[in-house]
């Protein structure tokens, strides 16, 4: 059994399709039928069933699969740490990140980090916190930077690099403006426009209504941050927005902000993340050592 038998499995799961699998291997269409074939011979069982054009994986196969991208994973992992051991100033630095600290916070450490290692590029891939975190578990990505830091979870080592605060957002004009001692009831009774379930700013928004013990009114549900932003400051809606997320329209008047009233979900921030079965190479060190000298500026 080698490596590519088990990233045919993986990505036959994926794919569903022979074809799609060959083109992601850059090999011919026989060379994945071969191994497929071989690979079921060597373990004295039928892996892959033939349905309406797809391919799918036998109960065998599925048992197989959870390995494979475990290992698959682990070997492309040893390739990147030795490549990047061998000449440190070269390389890619791989980062995934939540869209609030991919969107509002990220830019301009990435930025500088360029700057000062000009033979390593960058690659950031922008999730929401949910899919981040069981990545990290299926070990497809190495280090992502969170909105905050999941306590019930001790498979991650955390490092925090910068702080943050959930406030309610809304459009100039709207009657909660200068309005002070806001109460969880009032806020209720306003149409919000909500972010898509998985997102930290969602969470955030269902821990503080439990804490609180009201139901809020969900207009709409946008997966995009810049669209609740937008759609909120069009008028007549409310919504929790990062307030590092922000800064801009306020300053520009296009939207207001008041504190969340009532109890409180935990203090937010941003946090750097990877198993803790996880070594960091020489590239993701330096990266981490600059987050935690900049997070702050």
């Amino acid at each position: 059994m080698n490596i590519m038998k088990l990233q045919i499995v993986v990505l036959i799961e994926k794919y569903k399709k022979v074809t799609d699998v060959a083109a992601e291997l850059g090999v011919k269409q026989p060379t994945v039928s071969f191994h497929m074939k071989n690979l079921e011979n060597e373990l004295g069982t039928s892996l892959f069933q033939y349905r309406s054009g797809r391919v799918l994986l036998t109960d065998a196969g599925r048992a197989l699969h959870q390995y494979a991208v475990k290992i698959v994973a682990l070997a492309a992992e040893a390739e990147r740490s030795v490549k990047q051991l061998s000449s440190p100033a070269q390389g890619q630095l791989e980062l995934e990140a939540g869209f609030v600290p991919g969107t509002y916070f990220l830019p301009k450490i990435l930025s500088l980090f360029m700057k000062l290692h000009p033979g390593i590029d960058v690659q950031l891939s922008v999730q929401p916190d949910a899919v981040l975190r069981e990545r990290l578990r299926s070990r497809e990505s190495q280090l992502a930077v969170l909105h905050n830091i999941d306590g019930t979870d001790e498979s991650f080592t955390y490092q925090q690099i910068g702080e943050d605060e959930m406030v309610l957002i809304f459009a100039p004009g709207h009657h909660f403006e200068g309005v002070r001692g806001l109460t969880p009831e009032q806020l209720a009774r306003e149409p919000w426009i909500q972010h898509s379930a998985g997102s930290s700013l969602r969470g955030a928004a269902d821990s503080w209504a439990q804490l609180n013990h009201v139901r809020l009114w969900n207009r709409a549900e946008l997966s995009s941050p810049e669209a609740v932003k937008r759609m909120i400051g069009e008028g007549g809606y409310v919504g929790l927005f990062s307030k590092a997320g922000i800064e801009q329209e306020v300053i520009q008047g296009l939207l207001c902000y008041a504190s969340l009233p009532g109890h409180l979900p935990e203090r937010s921030g941003f946090v750097l993340a990877w198993r803790k079965d996880y070594t960091l190479s020489p590239v993701q060190e330096s990266f981490a050592e600059l987050l935690t000298e900049s997070a702050y500026l």
